[in-house]
């Protein structure tokens, strides 16, 4: 029986207790937000002063007039010039393609790495891309000419003394049925 009328009595305190949290909680957030509007509300417009008004008799207006349409032909002269310009950069590609078409070739090839007189141990296809830059002379990437390069794999048999080597490196042109083959002669490293 003395717990019940001590709980009795401690029931008035918590609720006190816990109306006075309430009551600071609300005043808290009544401040924060004053404190937001405040700080944080946009910035009054700044007005935007109105232009003077200038009467102008006859002379004086057709002569403004004349300004107004001359540096509006002047604007339009300059645009014209802008979208000639973007025509001739837009075509420019097609016109490259068309006219280069024909020199640009797929490229196919296999590679082997071999340990000295044993089998293979890596044999991998490789593809990619050049362009004719001279009578015979393709250009293409190292990565295509020299497909072992930067291939960690090969990289690791070569460190043990394996030998790369191309078997077979062709190129494709459009409109000839059949392939090229392909000697790498220089490797640049750029």
């Amino acid at each position: 029986m003395a717990e019940s009328h001590n709980s009795s009595q401690e029931e008035p305190v918590c609720t006190t207790w816990a109306r006075l949290v309430e009551i600071v909680l609300g005043l808290f957030l009544l401040v924060g937000t004053g404190f937001l509007a405040h700080y944080y509300a946009p910035a009054p417009p700044v007005p935007i002063p109105a232009p003077p008004k200038v009467v102008l008799n006859g002379d004086q207006l057709r002569l403004e007039e004349s300004r107004r349409n001359e540096a509006q032909q002047d604007e339009l002269r300059q645009l014209t010039r802008d979208v000639d310009e973007l025509k001739q950069e837009q075509a420019m590609p097609a016109l490259v393609l068309n006219r280069y078409r024909n020199s640009i070739c797929y490229i196919f090839g296999i590679y082997r790495v071999s340990p000295p007189r044993q089998r293979p141990a890596l044999r991998a296809r490789i593809s990619g891309t050049g362009f004719v830059v001279a009578e015979g002379l393709l250009a293409t990437n190292r990565h295509v000419a020299e497909p072992w390069y930067g291939d960690s794999e090969a990289d690791a048999l070569i460190r043990k003394g394996a030998k790369p080597e191309l078997e077979k490196l062709v190129a494709f042109f459009p409109g000839f049925p059949l392939p090229v083959d392909v000697t790498p002669l220089v490797l640049s490293a750029w």
